[in-house]
C-alpha cells in the first residue's frame, strides 16, 4: 500500500479542524471527506431525488399519487413581491 503525503499547510489545517469537529483521527476525517466528495462527483441527484432523500432522512415521504406543481402555479412567484413600482 502506498502512502499519501500532502505538503499543503492549508490541507493540513483543514484536516485537523475537521478531525477535531468530528472527534475522529485525521486519517478518518480525510477518508470520510474523500468518500463524500467521491459520492458527490459520481452521482448527481435530480431535484426530485434530493427532495426524497431529505424527506426520508426526516422519516417523511411524498404522499402517494403526488403530482408535480403545474408551471402555471409559478406565475405568482415570477414578480416583485415588495409591491414597489420600478
Amino acid at each position: 500500500m502506498s502512502t499519501l503525503s500532502i505538503r499543503s499547510p492549508r490541507a493540513n489545517q483543514l484536516a485537523r479542524q475537521l478531525a477535531a469537529l468530528r472527534g475522529v483521527t485525521i486519517t478518518d476525517a480525510v477518508e470520510t471527506a474523500l468518500e463524500t466528495a467521491m459520492k458527490a462527483e459520481t452521482r448527481r441527484e435530480s431535484p426530485m431525488e434530493s427532495a426524497k432523500r431529505i424527506l426520508e432522512e426526516r422519516g417523511l415521504s411524498f404522499p402517494p399519487g403526488r403530482q408535480p406543481v403545474p408551471q402555471s402555479a409559478y406565475h405568482d412567484l415570477d414578480h416583485d413581491l415588495t409591491g414597489e413600482d420600478h
